[in-house]
């Protein structure tokens, strides 16, 4: 199973467990938190460690202001300077339930037995009255910093539920794609799946330098592709056909060695020009000593473009042995 279909399943379970009120809040930021990091959501992650463990105490950083304002927990002074309160979730249900259980204790009044008539029962005097009120006032206080943080952490899931489902029916679509291209792709690149199995967990580690290698072997795998095809050769009609011009002799084989359509052809030569410049300036700046900035949006969709023009290519390819087999 995906680590998609992960994020979506307990992400669903997750909701059911707020709208449910089937956990405490302590237990719903827990959930939350594992759901952050399957999802590779970093962001998340960060702002649902201090909802587990707390805010710093004193001032607080970058970090922990910018979590607390996605959870709600600005308040102001009486001279109107912002101020979070930093409690835990974990502690904030507690002082809320400990405050429900004070209130109910109370009702306990003591009695006595009115001297005129025995037979009536007079509550003792006692502050009990004013003590439930404060312990109301405290309970709803509370209880609203409660369903702050929940509403929030509710919204967070509910959005990510549904980009997840979402791009689940993206996923499924691009399935099909990869176990076409996964199936073939070996018979003319016997190390093609190593190379693809090596991006995609480059591409999902937390390590952004992984994401500039899925890019790199991306690069390294269409070159393959390339040295099988089209062999590296004298130029063509003045265009360099050598070793490093791996994508002009991709662009040769597709149009002299395919009875594919013009139009189909010229998508395919756009497509991969495109996502051979991006890879070729990658290496470029690798080259000159230039750190590749590449992020993990850009090195899934490296990974994406790779497969759909090894598809495009293992057609026009397997179309081409079929038209000589009938030779």
């Amino acid at each position: 199973m995906s680590r998609r279909r992960d994020a979506l399943e307990l992400a669903e379970e997750l909701l059911s467990d707020i709208e449910l009120n089937r956990l405490s809040g302590q237990d719903i930021a827990r959930k939350a938190s594992r759901l952050a990091r399957i999802a590779n959501d970093f962001d998340a992650t960060t702002w649902l460690r201090y909802e587990v463990s707390g805010y710093p105490e004193g001032s607080l950083d970058a970090d922990s202001v910018s979590a607390a304002k996605r959870s709600g927990r600005e308040t102001r002074n009486d001279d109107g300077e912002t101020r979070y309160w930093t409690a835990s979730i974990g502690t904030i249900q507690a002082i809320v339930n400990l405050s429900h259980v004070q209130i109910e204790a109370s009702r306990d009044a003591p009695v006595s037995i009115s001297s005129a008539n025995p037979s009536q029962y007079v509550s003792a005097p006692s502050g009990n009255t004013g003590e439930r009120s404060a312990l109301r006032n405290q309970a709803v206080q509370y209880q609203g910093k409660l369903d702050k943080v929940l509403g929030a952490i509710h919204q967070w899931v509910s959005e990510l539920y549904y980009e997840l489902r979402f791009g689940g029916a993206v996923e499924d679509a691009f399935t099909v794609v990869r176990t076409n291209v996964d199936g073939k792709i070996s018979a003319l690149v016997p190390d093609a799946l190593v190379k693809l199995t090596s991006a995609f967990e480059n591409s999902v580690s937390g390590n952004p330098e992984d994401w500039a290698g899925a890019a790199s072997t991306c690069r390294r795998l269409i070159k393959s592709v390339a040295d099988s095809l089209r062999p590296p050769g004298d130029p063509v009609d003045g265009r360099k056909m050598g070793d490093g011009n791996y994508i002009n002799r991709l662009i040769d084989w597709i149009v002299n060695h395919s009875s594919a359509s013009e139009t189909y052809r010229d998508v395919i030569v756009a497509d991969l020009s495109y996502l051979g410049r991006r890879l070729d300036a990658l290496a470029d700046a690798g080259n000159k000593g230039a750190h590749a900035e590449v992020t993990q949006y850009e090195a899934s969709r490296y990974i994406a473009g790779t497969y759909l023009f090894l598809g495009d290519i293992l057609m026009l390819h397997e179309e081409g042995e079929k038209e000589q087999g009938e030779v």
